[in-house]
């Protein structure tokens, strides 16, 4: 892997073991590194994804489903595994937010509230009586210095195999 600027995880109880470091910023990065892991393949300019591939963290969006835990041993890494929502999957990006100066030096604090604050309006349920955990992408201090202000919020199944959304499953 080539050298590149990194947005990290965050992952609350049961997902604690599961927290990966992510790359970073898009075209931003790209400038920087001049590299890019591939955009997830989708049927048009922000619409679904259409193909199962390692797709760069920063052509992810809100609604994409991953195989979030078949990559859940690397502490680094510029793409996620994503797959139409359709096929088998363990997780989908429920939430995203551009942070101000204020929520990124707030840190935890904020990503948390945020992430739990949207859970219970996409699966359905609230956060903690659900089956569900989640993990959450924030920019490193690197990343965040090249202009990522980005946190996603994804929602993971840990037994995996879901096919479909999450959004409204009631989980």
């Amino acid at each position: 892997m080539t050298s590149r600027t990194f947005r990290s995880a965050l992952a609350p109880l049961a997902v604690v073991a599961l927290a990966v470091t992510l790359s970073g910023c898009g075209s931003i990065l790209d400038a920087v590194t001049g590299d890019s892991a591939p955009e997830a393949q989708r049927d048009q300019p922000g619409g679904e994804i259409t193909a199962s591939a390692e797709a760069d963290v920063f052509s992810l969006q809100v609604g994409d489903c991953l195989n979030y835990l078949d990559s859940s041993d690397a502490t680094e890494f510029s793409s996620l595994p994503a797959t139409p929502c359709s096929e088998q999957h363990d997780a989908e990006i429920y939430a995203e937010t551009k942070l101000t100066d204020e929520q990124y030096e707030a840190g935890d604090e904020f990503y948390t509230q945020y992430c739990e604050g949207e859970f219970a309006g996409f699966v359905g349920t609230e956060y903690l009586d659900s089956a569900l955990d989640y993990t959450l992408l924030y920019p490193t201090s690197e990343s965040w210095a090249a202009g990522d202000d980005v946190l996603q919020c994804i929602v993971v199944h840990l037994d995996g195999g879901l096919t479909g959304t999450m959004r409204d499953s009631g989980l």
